[in-house]
C-alpha cells in the first residue's frame, strides 16, 4: 500500500489535506493537521511498524467521502504524509513539525506547538503497552520537551516555549533513533 517514490507534500497538499480534516467529511473527533502530524510523528517513530489501517480511521475519525476519487485523494495525502515523516526522521536534521500559528493577546502572530504534542501522545498510544515499558530513564528524558511543552500550553510568546518548540525536531528524530537502536540491540 506504500508507493515505491513519495513526492514531498507540498503547501497546497497540506493546505488541501487540512482543509479536508476539518470539513463536514470527517467525524467530530478528526484531528487538525498539526495534531495529526504529530501522531503520525510518533507512529513512525515509535517501537513498531504500524500498518496504515490502524492510524487512518483516527486521523479522519472515520470520513464520509463525496466519491472514490476523493477517498483516494485524501487517503494518498495522508499515506504521503507519514511516508514523508518516516523518510525525514531517518535523514537527520531534515524532520520539520508542522505546528500551528495562532495570535497572542498582543495581536502577535506565534507558533503553537500544543496540537502537535497532543497528536504525539496520541499516537503513542498505538503501542502504549511498549511505551510504557521503555518510558523510564532515557526514553523519559528524550520526551521531556514534549511533555514541558504540554504543560504551558498557554504561553506561545515565552521564550522558553519558543526554544522547546526549535527543539522539536532533534527530539523527534533523537526518539526515532532511540526506538531503531532498540530494535538493533534485540535483534542481536
Amino acid at each position: 500500500m506504500h508507493p515505491a517514490h513519495v513526492h514531498a507534500l507540498s503547501q497546497s497538499d497540506l493546505l488541501e489535506l487540512d482543509g479536508f480534516l476539518h470539513s463536514p467529511a470527517c467525524g467530530h473527533e478528526a484531528m487538525s493537521l498539526s495534531r495529526a502530524h504529530g501522531f503520525l510523528t510518533a507512529a513512525a517513530s515509535g517501537p513498531e511498524q504500524l500498518e496504515p489501517g490502524e492510524w487512518l480511521r483516527l486521523v479522519f475519525d472515520e470520513p464520509v467521502f463525496e466519491s472514490a476519487a476523493q477517498a483516494e485523494s485524501m487517503l494518498a495525502l495522508a499515506l504521503r504524509l507519514y511516508q514523508e515523516i518516516e523518510t525525514s526522521l531517518k535523514q537527520p536534521g531534515e524532520f520539520r513539525p508542522v505546528l500551528d500559528f495562532v495570535r497572542d493577546g498582543a495581536g502577535t502572530t506565534v507558533v503553537d506547538a500544543s496540537a502537535w504534542c497532543q497528536g504525539y501522545f496520541s499516537g503513542m498510544s498505538l503501542c502504549r503497552e511498549q511505551w510504557a515499558l521503555q518510558g523510564r530513564g532515557v526514553l523519559n528524558g528524550l520526551l521531556a520537551p514534549i511533555f514541558q511543552l504540554l504543560q504551558s500550553p498557554g504561553a506561545p510568546a515565552d521564550a522558553l516555549h519558543l526554544r522547546l518548540c526549535g527543539g522539536l525536531p532533534a527530539t523527534a528524530e533523537a526518539v526515532y533513533r532511540y526506538w531503531r537502536e532498540l530494535e538493533t540491540t534485540d535483534a542481536s
